[in-house]
């Protein structure tokens, strides 16, 4: 009996099975499709989603994905007119200057242009070559659950053939219209649509069109077309969203006549004789819905299936990479016995907050020049409550049972290891090695102490009888006997950045985020009743 059942086979459910594997929980993952949507959606990987790609081994492999993706240019920058060719440049220096991106200085990883149809490939591949029993083509057709487990009912969709599969918990990443979430009867907090699209996925090489002018997005605003164009890769691939009323019609009015010729329009281009091949398209508006519960019973819900909201900024797959990479540590920890079930109501509390603000945070940046920062009598109390790109997918605060103490705020501005927050980063030399704090986080536990010889040997001791893995933080001008893992502060940079003194130390989930600090309550005499706290006992 698998522990995990994990339905949908996306970007969230693929991380889901990556992130398990490396907790080494053992799962069965099913998708009714055999193969992934040709249909561009998720296009760019936020820092922090790069960096839980790195903590489970695929960064590299997600990297080389990225540099396949674009043939020309590099990725960013928009555009507005009638159509491409009369468009012009937006002026986006300020987004780089407000500091609103998580810079090179806060992360060991950076922002990844990766196409969702180029990476759920590589995720699945990586799976299936690490041991993963997935299921493509099969499809959930019905669950019961009781105290002890989950009983699912799956149907080979070639075959017709059905099977039963017994696991301990089911994670539903089966998309925004999730057929668990209905079963499970679990309503929703809605924001109606403001826009209805056609996402038309196309062929066509504007090549010479956009070289020197490439874009990551381009509003079209003409009297006969107006939408939005989203690079694929900056060459022959493109998306373009088409606007519609549907007060006044259907996408059953757009036949794939229509749209070529809007798209011609769009395009702008002089020559007659450019071809234009429709691919694939789908409807889609920008009405938004946060599940009002992340779980029921065994059942937990995660990525569209847990919050929907339109792709502005970017904040849909990354959200729920987060939020199954937040729960896999605590079903691991759970199902070997680490923790007590209770572990698992902390899912809830810490994730579903997030989808709360980037639900909200993409609706406020509906209006294209508020989704670059350019300010307009229209846009203005849009643009005061939006949060930078950093506040939103990096430098957000949790709190929870699974956080010592009771954090205040949902956001920082500087990641400095406040409790609740994902520990701030410092390059550090092993051995002529170097690596980042976020490299020592995982798969368990970690406490990370501040170098002082006597403090060490004491932290040490209190954890030793606890599943939690020590790291001491060493300065240059410290003995050389540097103790376990021959960890060095090259500038002696770490207990400033953290706020604490040699002696102090932080108690880090296997999530890299921090459980507690030794100014707030933690010390050598009380890790052990500390720990238990966090996990639930």
């Amino acid at each position: 009996m698998p522990s995990v059942l994990i339905v949908g086979g996306g970007l969230v459910g693929l991380t889901a099975a990556l992130c398990l594997e490396c907790h080494g929980v053992d799962y069965v993952l099913v998708e009714r499709n055999t193969e992934p949507t040709v249909l561009p959606r998720s296009r760019g990987m936020h820092t922090r989603a790069v960096e839980i790609f790195r903590q489970i081994g695929v960064e590299e492999a997600v990297q080389a994905a990225s540099a396949s993706a674009l043939k020309m240019g590099r990725f960013g920058g928009a555009r507005r007119g009638r159509s491409i060719a009369g468009s012009e440049a937006l002026d986006l220096r300020h987004v780089f200057a407000t500091g609103a991106m998580v810079g090179a200085d806060e992360s060991p990883s950076a922002f990844c242009f990766c196409p969702q149809v180029l990476l759920e490939p590589v995720l699945r591949e990586l799976a299936e070559q690490r041991g993963g029993d997935i299921r493509f083509g099969t499809e959930l057709t019905a669950f019961t659950q009781d105290d002890d487990r989950v009983t699912a009912t799956v149907t080979d969709r070639a075959t017709g053939h059905t099977s039963t599969v017994y696991a301990d918990y089911l994670l539903a990443a089966d998309g925004a219209g999730s057929p668990i979430r209905t079963t499970l009867g679990i309503t929703s907090t809605t924001r109606p649509a403001t826009h209805h699209y056609l996402n038309l996925y196309f062929r066509a090489d504007l090549t010479e069109l956009v070289r020197d002018r490439t874009f990551s997005q381009c509003e079209i605003t003409g009297p006969e077309v107006s939408g939005l164009f989203l690079a694929k890769n900056n060459t022959d691939e493109w998306s373009f969203h088409l606007a519609y009323d549907p007060e006044r019609e259907s996408p059953r009015d757009y036949p794939d006549e229509r749209c070529v010729a809007l798209l011609r329009t769009a395009i702008g281009a002089d020559d007659p004789d450019l071809r234009v091949d429709l691919l694939a398209r789908a409807a889609w508006d920008t009405g938004t819905a946060v599940a009002d519960a992340y779980r029921g019973g065994r059942v937990f819900l995660a990525g569209d299936a847990a919050h929907r909201h339109a792709p502005w900024g970017g904040f849909g797959a990354n959200t729920g990479i987060a939020d199954v990479h937040n729960l896999a540590w605590k079903l691991a920890a759970v199902l070997r016995a680490q923790a007590p079930a209770a572990l698992l109501d902390t899912y809830e509390p810490e994730r579903r907050p997030r989808g709360l603000l980037v639900a909200e945070q993409a609706w406020l940046r509906t209006e294209f020049l508020a989704r670059y920062g350019i300010r307009t009598p229209q846009n203005g109390e849009a643009l005061d409550r939006q949060l930078g790109t950093g506040e939103i997918m990096t430098r957000y605060r949790y709190a929870s049972a699974a956080v010592h103490g009771a954090p205040a705020g949902d956001t920082v501005d500087l990641l400095a290891g406040q409790t609740g927050t994902r520990v701030p980063h410092l390059w550090l030399d092993r051995d002529g090695s170097r690596l980042s704090t976020l490299d020592l986080c995982g798969p368990g536990f970690t406490l990370l102490t501040g170098g002082d010889a006597e403090a060490d040997a004491a932290w040490a001791d209190a954890a030793k009888t606890l599943p939690v893995t020590v790291h001491h933080i060493r300065s240059v001008d410290a003995d050389p006997a540097s103790g376990e893992g021959g960890l060095r502060d090259g500038e002696g940079a770490w207990t400033g950045l953290v706020g604490l003194p040699p002696q102090g130390a932080l108690l880090v989930r296997p999530d890299g985020f921090v459980a507690a600090r030794s100014d707030g309550g933690l010390t050598p005499d009380v890790l052990d009743d500390i720990w238990r706290s966090v996990t639930g006992h």
